[in-house]
Parts: structure tokens; C-alpha cells; sequence
């Protein structure tokens, strides 16, 4: 039997291993790949924004995000009177009339809700919480940057951004201690070039 011959006949023995395989597992086919982030309503720079955040926690080494879906509204009103919100993996964003970089730090920062949510621990947020001497994570009747689960959000966004845009937090802090509450929460490193 010649070396040709011989290489026809392990491929044909091959092609029907594979067949008796696929007949074995019904003919089934791999799953379709999950859809992690589904955006709704979006014009092409809201959208822009959107992909740019998430590019931005891929480029962070910040694995891990749960499903998404993105909603955008032309007014505040499903957004409470205001420009985000994040609940159960659906962030609702009120950016239409805001500039892309406002944009694209609302759309980091609702993300980074469901981010923190999905991979950090309670004893990594309760350190955090007191070294930012807060009370309660998220009690509603709290001022706004007086939440815990606004202030991680925050510095998240900060350490994924670029700079353009302060975190809204009580009180001005330096990029050192930011960089700190941003490893804190991330165990990485920032990646907006401030520090």
C-alpha cells in the first residue's frame, strides 16, 4: 500500500468518526454565544459611548461583567431627573442632550454598579466604607454622594476614564488616595494616566 493510499484512508476513517460523533450527540451544535450587553434606543454617539466604556473595563483587566441592557431616553424622566441609574443588570441613561465625555463617564459609572456588584466582596466594601467614613451602602434617604454604592461607583469611573470629568464625591480628594480606593475596590491598577 502506498503512502498516498494510506493517508486517503485514515482521512475517510476520520470523516466517519466524526459523523458516528455528531449521529452520538443528536446532531447537536454548540449554544449560541450569550449577548452580555443589549442597548436599546441608542443614536450613533450614545452608542460610541457605550462601547468605548466597555473597551475601557476590558482594557482595566476588569473581567467579569454581568449582563447589560443599555436603555437610552431623550429625557430625565426615566432616569428620575437624572442623567443614569442601575438596577439588576439595566441601566437606563439620560445622556441624549450631554457631551460624549459626559456620556461616556455616565455609561462607565452605571456600569461600574453592576460591576462592583458582580465581583466585589462585602468585607472589600465594608473596609471601604469606613475608610470613606460612610454609613449605609445605598439608604435612598441619604444625600446622593453620601452613598457608598455612589462613591465606589465614582472612583471606579475615575480610574477607567481619562481624566476629563472630576468624581462627584463630598469632598475634593487627591488622585493619590483615589488611586488607592481604586485598587481598593479593583485590586488593579488605574488606567487613566493621572497617576
Amino acid at each position: 500500500m502506498d503512502t498516498a493510499t494510506n493517508t486517503h484512508r485514515r482521512r475517510i476513517a476520520l470523516l466517519l468518526v466524526l459523523a458516528g460523533a455528531g449521529m452520538t450527540l443528536g446532531g447537536q451544535r454548540p449554544a449560541p454565544a450569550r449577548e452580555p450587553l443589549v442597548i436599546h434606543g441608542a443614536d450613533a454617539v450614545q452608542e460610541r459611548a457605550i462601547d468605548w466604556s466597555i473597551r475601557r473595563y476590558r482594557e482595566a483587566g476588569l473581567n467579569g461583567m454581568p449582563d447589560l441592557e443599555v436603555n437610552l431616553h431623550r429625557s430625565h424622566e426615566e432616569c428620575n431627573g437624572g442623567l443614569g441609574l442601575y438596577h439588576a443588570g439595566r441601566i437606563d441613561l439620560c445622556t441624549a442632550t450631554s457631551s460624549e465625555p459626559y456620556q461616556r463617564k455616565f455609561a462607565l459609572h452605571e456600569m461600574a454598579h453592576g460591576w462592583i456588584e458582580a465581583n466585589v466582596d462585602g468585607a472589600v466594601l465594608d473596609r471601604f466604607m469606613d475608610i470613606r467614613g460612610i454609613a449605609a451602602w445605598n439608604d435612598r434617604s441619604d444625600d446622593w454622594k453620601q452613598r457608598g454604592t455612589e462613591q465606589a461607583a465614582e472612583i471606579v469611573t475615575w480610574g477607567l476614564g481619562e481624566g476629563e470629568i472630576a468624581p462627584l464625591l463630598p469632598e475634593t480628594t487627591d488622585p493619590e488616595t483615589l488611586a488607592r480606593l481604586y485598587r481598593l475596590l479593583t485590586a488593579r491598577d488605574p488606567i487613566n494616566g493621572i497617576v
